[in-house]
């Protein structure tokens, strides 16, 4: 996917969407998610896992987007 295509994403999509970016298959997904450890921030919508496009694109480094907060905490 190039930058056009990462910009056209909804606000909020799909988990798999953004493991699709990322290069992660739907298994080591769902194994990174429930071990804490998906790269970027996880929301839990209505029981879906989903990501936001802001945290997508600062954790690609894409400019314009800050980093994504340390997952410390």
């Amino acid at each position: 996917m190039n930058e056009p295509d990462l910009q056209a994403l909804p606000p909020v999509f799909s988990v798999l969407v953004a493991s699709k970016v990322l290069g992660i298959g739907k298994n080591q997904t769902y194994d990174l998610i429930r071990q804490g450890t998906y790269p970027v921030r996880i929301l839990k919508i209505n029981g879906r896992f989903r990501v936001s496009k802001y945290d997508l694109l600062a954790y690609l480094g894409v400019p314009g987007y800050a980093s994504p907060p340390s997952r410390a905490g």
